[in-house]
């Protein structure tokens, strides 16, 4: 097994070196990246039931759909992912405790008492510092994982704060836990830059006849490629999710009450209901709902259709309100 350290921080080209590395080559290898400020949501999630979607825009968070299953994780520029691939036995790929052994190794060493937890994620005193999940290919696995080292976690928890009672889906949910950053947990602080370069000689020295490698530049073009053709895509990372439907009420600042029932299919609206008490936005309403259907469930598109059509109606309803209706 070789190590790669990424040269970028963009969460598109990483996730897509992951599934290129798996995929694409019969490389034994360790990957070591950091994201700029992102949310990575797993496989099988329902992207907008995961996410606190008004503060994820305010603050311009995107959100990246990854190639394994498991739960919604923050990412930031004092984040270290790491990620194995290995060809193996059938039956015997997922193995988390194995790979994520080193890493509770490397800890330890700095002095940290991390330990593999019930949830396949690596703590400390009890508290998370390490997501993991896996995911197969044929004959290889893919495992990766995070590591909180001095994360804004005031970000992270206000970003994946959600409502579970608005959205009703089969998708799988995150297990929400208690996080620490490993920082908090050290006698000696190490800038994150050492920190990273400490993990990956570690990873280097845990695995035997072990070097360093780096992408070639055909390697390199077409995992760009393949970033802008699925990880850069509203289709894979919203589109993708299961089917739900989404039931909200608000209140306007006039006093009248609206409640909504949409359902999603393939990150577009294949329905959607309201009722108000107030009978004199029944007609705007109704416009509303009937000019929505089939449009991808997009806060600048639905923006767009709510501001055209109170224009035509004279409404003068708050607009992001009416808009609010459509996100958690």
């Amino acid at each position: 097994m070789n190590g790669l350290l990424s040269t970028t921080n963009k969460p598109a080209f990483n996730l897509a070196t992951e599934e290129y590395l798996l995929r694409h080559t019969t490389k034994d290898v360790f990957f070591l990246y950091t994201n700029t400020p992102s949310i990575i949501v797993g496989k099988h999630q329902n992207t907008l039931g995961e996410i606190n979607y008004r503060f994820v825009n305010e603050k311009h968070i995107p959100v990246y759909r990854r190639l394994s299953g498991g739960g919604t994780v923050y990412h930031d520029g004092n984040n270290l992912n790491f990620c194995f691939i290995q060809t193996g036995k059938k039956g015997e790929l997922v193995n988390f405790e194995r790979y994520s052994e080193p890493i509770i190794l490397a800890l330890k060493e700095l002095g940290v008492n991390a330990a593999f937890g019930k949830r396949h994620d690596i703590l400390i005193e009890g508290k998370k510092v390490s997501g993991n999940a896996s995911h197969v290919y044929k004959s290889r696995v893919m495992h990766h994982g995070t590591l909180l080292y001095n994360t804004d976690l005031s970000i992270l928890n206000k970003a994946l704060k959600t409502n579970p009672l608005l959205i009703k889906d089969k998708a799988v949910k995150s297990v929400r836990s208690e996080v620490t950053n490993i920082a908090d947990h050290l006698n000696e602080k190490l800038p994150f830059e050492k920190f990273v370069q400490y993990i990956f000689d570690c990873l280097i020295k845990h695995y035997k006849h072990c070097g360093s490698i780096q992408l070639t530049s055909e390697e390199s073009d077409r995992i760009k490629a393949l970033s802008e053709e699925k990880y850069n895509t509203r289709e894979w990372n919203y589109g993708y999710s299961p089917n739900y439907e989404l039931n909200k009420r608000i209140k306007l600042s006039d006093g009248a009450r609206i409640q909504s029932r949409l359902k999603i299919e393939k990150g577009r609206i294949a329905a959607c209901t309201f009722k108000s008490s107030d009978q004199s936005l029944s007609s705007y309403l109704k416009k509303v709902s009937e000019a929505v259907i089939g449009e991808e469930l997009y806060k600048n598109t639905i923006k767009d259709i709510i501001y055209k059509i109170q224009a035509e109606q004279n409404h003068d309803e708050a607009k992001d309100e009416i808009l609010g209706l459509f996100f958690t």
